[in-house]
């Protein structure tokens, strides 16, 4: 320690400071980071629901369109006879 200039006894404790803030800036990152990942998996599993719900209600949609289009046809050829 003769290339710094302060006490032996301020720089362990400046130092063990500077440690102990770096920790503790760690852990509420690490803590941070595993939130946001556990959002991202959430939010992943209800977009891929709303998404299958939409194809859903898109493919029950044509179905019915279908019938509709068929009905006034039918609707049409009967009316005509």
């Amino acid at each position: 320690m003769k290339e710094y200039k302060s006490q032996s006894k301020r720089l362990v404790r400046l130092f063990k400071k500077s440690r102990d803030n770096w920790k503790e800036i760690a852990l509420l990152r690490h803590k941070e980071l595993r939130a946001l990942g556990i959002k991202i998996r959430d939010l992943t599993a209800s977009r891929e629901n709303w998404k299958q719900r939409a194809m859903t209600a898109e493919k029950e949609l044509r179905l019915l369109r279908k019938e509709i289009t068929e009905g006034e046809k039918k609707g049409k050829n009967f009316q005509n006879q």
